[in-house]
């Protein structure tokens, strides 16, 4: 039997099936699938509102959990993710971050991704709302899939902070209130910004970084040329287009999805940026959209609205 899941009270876990599981991961945290070991699988999770936010402990054996593309219009809140117990590898927009105790990510539920556990684990998840979010942090979507380490000054207040909170929340004490969530937002755009000054983990390919980074810059320097491609990317560099695809490949992405979504996320940047002065035609073509029509298939794919809704929001 693999080891109790409940560190801190020493209770062990019931053994609970696969099946039900799932049943249980769908009706906290919708359009997820949980893949696992059917004969040793066990897991427990436990979910407290904070009355704004709320705060969940997701506890289990060995598995891998996978998100699918929200069918929601609008996305309604981000997740950030604390590594408690174990360690875990995160899949998000071709980034891979690996998350040791302590270490925390920011997930975007709107989009697809996949966490993998070797060995018993847990988490807390703390659900933000997207608007408090934003007003934080101006482009939230920049950071998910991006390991955010708990060693740090910033990162390790927070990882405590959210450990506080789990304990105390419910438990007889006041009420969180609008000053604790506060806190929660500031030392979390405290542990962005300590995050931007160390570099990002390596394997998101950073500019600077052997070829990979030089990839990923010579794509963001040229996301307005039309003819942007695979070729086009390892003539500039010197590679073989199948070294570019094998680079991509490690990140559980492909080259044109790189490019694709480097060019969504500065449209709405821009999008947010200029608000109703920014032409969506002119800034389709710009962005290397030969067709309007595809550019409005692609962001709504992307961010579950078009540019026009986008815009307006």
């Amino acid at each position: 039997m693999a080891p109790s899941l409940d560190l801190q009270g020493g209770v062990a876990r019931t053994r609970v099936g696969l099946d039900a599981w799932n049943a249980v991961v769908a009706s906290t945290f919708d359009n997820l699938v949980v893949d696992a070991d059917r004969e040793r699988f066990e897991g427990s999770i436990d979910v407290c509102n904070l009355g704004g936010m709320d705060l969940s402990r997701v506890a289990s054996s060995a598995a891998v959990v996978r998100r699918g593309r929200s069918a929601l219009a609008q996305r309604p809140y981000f997740k950030l993710h604390v590594q408690d117990v174990g360690r875990s590898l995160n899949l998000q927009d071709g980034r891979e971050a690996v998350l040791d105790e302590g270490d925390l990510m920011l997930c975007d539920p709107a989009r697809p991704y996949t966490i993998r556990f070797d060995d018993p684990n847990r988490m807390l998840v703390l659900r933000i709302p997207s608007e408090r979010l934003a007003d934080r942090i101006g482009d939230p979507e920049a950071m998910c899939g991006r390991r955010l380490a708990g060693t740090g000054l910033a990162g390790a207040l927070l990882t405590s902070f959210i450990r506080t909170l789990w304990t105390n929340a419910g438990r007889g004490c006041a009420p969180v209130g609008e000053a604790v969530q506060e806190a929660a937002l500031s030392l979390l755009t405290a542990v962005a910004r300590e995050s931007d000054g160390e570099g990002r983990n390596s394997r998101d390919l950073d500019p600077g970084q052997s070829a990979g980074g030089r990839i990923k810059r010579f794509i963001d320097e040229n996301l307005c040329d039309p003819d942007l491609s695979v070729g086009r990317v390892a003539g500039a560099l010197g590679v073989s287009p199948r070294y570019v695809q094998m680079v991509f490949a490690g990140m559980a992405t492909t080259p044109l999805a790189y490019i694709r979504r480097r060019r969504l996320e500065r449209a709405a940047r821009t999008l947010r940026e200029d608000g109703a002065t920014c032409n969506i035609t002119e800034l389709s073509f710009g962005l290397g959209f030969n067709d309007l029509s595809h550019f409005s298939r692609a962001f709504k794919a992307f961010y579950g609205v078009g540019p026009r809704e986008f815009r307006a929001s």
